[in-house]
């Protein structure tokens, strides 16, 4: 049983055709007959349309999270860096500010979002190993689907918040 729950909820990401009328289940009952830890996958938001389910062929597990701080945090430090930018610190700044929404966009499944603000923060901070780590982690988990991950400056901006 759990090996049937892997397979659909392997197919249902590689394939991004879950939504709340076809949820997968461990069990095959609908979603609100379950707890949360019997459940192998119940996506996050819906759409009518699958289309708009996975922009850009986002990860059907994506949800929108909040990140309107972290982008003014984004914005107010490049507006300083573009001031100084031969500034160590600014430029730290700078790359601590994208790694802060990266990291909060691959909390949310936004992995191809996310793997923009990785690659702008190290293109600032090519040293920091923990973001190098987790962007190797994304495009890991990209290259096991056999799918490509966005390339460099095609990344998508994070999912509104509807």
């Amino acid at each position: 049983m759990k090996k049937l729950a892997l397979i659909s909820f392997l197919a249902a990401v590689a394939f991004g055709c879950a939504d709340e009328k076809t949820a997968i289940t461990a069990n095959n009952q609908a979603p609100e007959a379950n707890t949360s830890k019997d459940l192998a996958m119940i996506p996050s938001h819906s759409t009518e349309k699958p289309a708009e389910k996975a922009p850009m062929g986002g990860s059907p597990m994506q949800k929108p999270v909040d990140v309107a701080e972290m982008t003014a945090a984004i914005e107010k430090a490049n507006a300083a860096f573009n001031k100084d930018p031969k500034s160590d610190d600014l430029k730290k700044e700078l790359a601590k500010a994208y790694f802060e929404r990266a990291s909060a966009l691959t909390s949310a499944a936004q992995y191809r979002a996310a793997l923009g603000d990785f690659r702008k923060g190290l293109k600032l901070d090519p040293g920091n190993e923990e973001a190098k780590k987790m962007h190797d982690e994304i495009v890991r988990i990209f290259t096991s689907m056999n799918r490509e991950p966005p390339k460099e400056g095609e990344e998508p901006p994070p999912m509104p918040i509807s």
